[in-house]
């Protein structure tokens, strides 16, 4: 009889301390969440050195005036520019580049490559599509502001993050330092 009592009161002891063990766990609910202000981007001034974003979208609307845009800025073009098995361009301009080395008639080893002064930059046409490249990250970073200052909202973020106002999309590619504007 004893036995059973030790038993009873070693199980009561352990139940005891097993239902101790528990956490308590607090949920919030909406009310005790606090407010988050709502993210206003700061006014980018576009930089003079390369076309703003403002302007690529107007070149994209209004194709006629892609050639007075693209002299204000001192940017050579190259037309049908393909990079071999890679990538083909009906129109690329070019400012402070040198176009990578030419294997045929058309067709060129690679984007082209900046040069050491001043900030270099291409516009690249592509089905439907304008790809502004530059080679620094300031520059990039001031692409990508503009874009965020122009109300385009982060849709996908990714490799490429992708940015939507309405219909339309711009991709930010921060490893090849390219805006794409479709």
């Amino acid at each position: 009889m004893k036995q059973k009592q030790w038993i009873t009161a070693a199980m009561t002891i352990m139940a005891l301390v097993l239902a101790s063990c528990g956490t308590m766990q607090k949920y919030a609910t909406v009310a005790d969440a606090p407010p988050t202000p709502a993210v206003v981007p700061e006014k980018v001034e576009a930089s003079t050195e390369f076309i703003s974003i403002a302007e690529a979208i107007d070149m994209f609307e209004t194709p006629e005036k892609v050639a007075g845009i693209t002299k204000k800025y001192g940017y050579k073009l190259k037309e049908n520019y393909e990079i071999y098995r890679l990538d083909k361009f009906t129109k690329m301009y070019y400012k402070n580049c040198r176009l990578a080395k030419i294997l045929t008639a058309d067709k060129y080893e690679d984007y082209p490559k900046p040069l050491r002064k001043g900030v270099s930059s291409y516009i690249a046409f592509k089905d439907g599509a304008i790809i502004i490249g530059v080679f620094n990250q300031a520059a990039y970073d001031n692409l990508v502001a503009q874009v965020k200052t122009a109300g385009f909202v982060l849709d996908m973020p990714g490799n490429e993050d992708i940015y939507k106002k309405g219909e339309r999309t711009i991709g930010c590619y921060e490893g090849a330092k390219t805006v794409r504007i479709q």
